[in-house]
């Protein structure tokens, strides 16, 4: 009995995490997927000034970008919006990066009060500035 039931115990166990990693890259491809909003984005270690970023969109209804930084590709946190213009291309510098990977994406916020992510960029930071 003790077997079967640590049988059945290991089973759903193994079933869970399968199922938390297919949602987890689930998630994941979400993100990295190309959209309709962003013509591109890049970001890229800038010197002891911190990590530059830019973009552009190919859609005029944005009103506004939010800026947002990970270090586990899970929890996005914001570091600073910019405001559509109607320029052609976009520009920001985060100058307080940690150590270790930076994950970064740009949230644009339409109109209509839907928004559209980014896919994403990673910056390795060695030391800061």
């Amino acid at each position: 009995m003790k077997t079967l039931i640590s049988y059945v115990a290991l089973t759903v166990f193994v079933l869970a995490s399968s199922f938390t990693i297919d949602v987890q890259q689930s998630l994941n491809q979400q993100s990295n997927k190309p959209n309709d909003c962003f013509s591109y984005f890049r970001a890229h270690r800038q010197g002891k000034l911190g990590v530059a970023m830019t973009w552009a969109v190919s859609t005029p209804d944005v009103v506004q970008f939010v800026i947002e930084r990970s270090y586990d590709d899970y929890y996005y946190e914001p570091i600073g919006s910019v405001d559509f213009n109607g320029a052609s291309s976009y520009k920001f510098m985060d100058s307080t990066p940690y150590p270790g990977t930076g994950i970064y994406r740009i949230r644009a916020v339409k109109a209509d009060g839907s928004t559209e992510c980014s896919p994403v960029e990673k910056v390795r930071i060695i030391q800061r500035g």
